[in-house]
């Protein structure tokens, strides 16, 4: 599984105002509820006078407290502008991870060339393969391990794993009685998605676990694969 940490300026300045949130989000609970010392004036059996500092319990001191809540309600604010702002960022920062290029062949139209090229999460090419695919449609499908929104702060991004390529028919007792070829990438689903699928320990981390595909036609034209914070999409390649 891929899971891109997305670390930017943004990231560090949105992180930087949601500690200040927090600093002052404690500062403000401590002001409302804190305790005093108050100075005061013993007597020993002896008739010795001395003073020390008590510490009185702590209380909610509504009159003294007005500035305490205001800034309360500032941290507040401030930690759900990060949060807000940040999943916008998460939800629209897409990662393309492919390109795929089908062309179907004249004599035989239920059939294809189909060069798949996978990208790692910088756009670099990790692999360039040619297939030869049934079908008129091709599908490219991954496992997703998507994670819950406040985890975006970190910039952490859906976990993803391109696992297959198909071909499909448009009509549908070809896509029924006729041949299909499939072609496994990356070994499949793996054991991070199972794992996270199955085990009890994931859950407050992971938000969901799915399977998710995306199809085009055989068309001859390029398009580039993005994965988004919740699946695959295709666009038409610039070039």
């Amino acid at each position: 599984m891929n899971t891109p940490v997305q670390i930017g300026l943004p990231q560090v300045i949105l992180f930087i105002i949601a500690v200040l949130g927090i600093g002052m989000l404690i500062s403000s609970l401590m002001g409302l509820f804190g305790g005093r010392h108050e100075l005061e004036l013993f007597e020993d059996e002896t008739g010795r006078q001395y003073r020390r500092w008590r510490k009185r319990r702590r209380e909610l001191r509504w009159k003294r407290g007005t500035s305490g809540i205001i800034m309360l309600i500032l941290a507040i604010s401030l930690l759900w502008l990060t949060f807000a702002v940040q999943s916008y960022l998460g939800l629209t920062n897409d990662i393309k991870v492919a390109r795929v290029q089908a062309t179907s062949f004249e004599n035989d139209p239920h059939n294809m060339n189909l060069q798949l090229t996978m990208l790692d999460k910088d756009g670099n090419p990790t692999s360039n393969k040619l297939y030869n695919v049934n079908g008129d449609l091709w599908r490219l499908e991954c496992v997703m391990v998507k994670f819950p929104t406040w985890m975006n702060i970190f910039g952490i991004h859906s976990s993803y794993k391109l696992t297959r390529l198909e071909g499909s028919y448009n009509d549908s007792n070809l896509e029924r009685n006729s041949k299909h070829i499939v072609i496994d990438l990356n070994g499949g689903a793996g054991d991070f998605f199972n794992q996270a699928h199955n085990a009890s320990w994931s859950k407050p981390f992971v938000d969901a676990t799915y399977g998710n595909g995306v199809f085009e036609p055989a068309d001859g034209k390029a398009y580039d694969i993005y994965v988004s914070q919740t699946g695959l999409y295709a666009k038409l390649a610039n070039s």
